[in-house]
């Protein structure tokens, strides 16, 4: 059978008289020297438990200054999100003002044009619209923008198409070169203005032009047309630039510069057959 513990039950009755012991020497000339030494004894422990309470004290109000600092952050994003959008918005509709007013100088009767917006650009060479089957886009279409030729559409689903710009490697088009003082708002007889015909092909960094004529007095600057049997009509495709100079070579070559940065365009439009 285990005994109680009456030591640990009991032991708080042992310090009893010490606290009387202490409190009437208190009383006496030993006072002083009692002081002296409980002081040395618990001044350090009374000096960093009243530096720990400060410091406790500093970060409670640092938390409560963190928590206004996160309120207002998340209110200055909220803020500049907004900004942003409506700076967007004006941005857009600037930009499909002028779309349109380029594109009502250069309708071709007999067509029908169809606004779509230009949801992604990819390094490949090709854009993805807004428009797909559900308006009638169809593979082929070609897509421009005012006088300018973007591509054509290469595939089509429900709500979006993929086009193929000029920068693709899977775009090749015949073209021909004007000189860069032609009006293309008048009516000419382009065929009697043509320096050269030639071909276009994409390599995504740039639009490479080859079979110009060896013979023909090209300039920078002149103007590149698209004129090709799967276009039906004539568009601008951009400017000639660095035009080879190699007098052995039976044609010569260039680079175009293209009208628009590809990357940059928001509206476009759709010739629906």
């Amino acid at each position: 059978m285990r005994l109680p513990n009456v030591k640990g039950k009991y032991s708080y009755l042992f310090f009893i008289p010490v606290c009387v012991v202490v409190i009437l020497l208190g009383y006496t000339s030993f006072a002083n020297v009692l002081n002296k030494g409980f002081s040395y004894i618990f001044s350090p422990i009374y000096r960093i438990a009243l530096e720990s309470g400060e410091r406790v004290l500093d970060w409670g109000e640092a938390l409560a200054g963190v928590s206004s600092y996160i309120e207002e952050y998340k209110s200055m994003q909220e803020e500049i999100a907004r900004l942003k959008i409506e700076n967007s918005e004006k941005i857009i509709d600037y930009e499909e003002y002028e779309a349109l007013k380029e594109q009502e100088q250069f309708l071709v009767k007999d067509s029908e044009y169809l606004e779509a917006k230009v949801l992604q650009f990819n390094s490949q060479g090709d854009i993805i619209i807004n428009v797909g089957r559900k308006s009638y886009v169809e593979e082929g279409d070609v897509v421009i923008l005012g006088k300018a030729f973007i591509g054509r559409v290469f595939d089509v689903g429900e709500d979006s198409s993929l086009v193929k710009l000029p920068l693709s490697k899977a775009s090749n088009f015949e073209v021909i070169i004007l000189d860069s003082e032609v009006d293309l708002n008048e009516k000419n007889k382009l065929d009697s203005l043509v320096k050269s015909k030639g071909v276009v092909s994409g390599t995504v960094d740039s639009i490479v032009i080859e079979n110009l004529s060896i013979n023909a007095e090209l300039e920078e600057g002149d103007l590149v047309l698209i004129r090709d049997v799967r276009v039906k009509d004539i568009f601008l495709l951009g400017t000639l630039v660095n035009i080879s100079k190699n007098p052995a070579s039976t044609y010569r070559e260039g680079v175009v510069l293209p009208i628009f940065e590809y990357s940059n365009l928001l509206t476009v439009f759709v010739k629906v057959e």
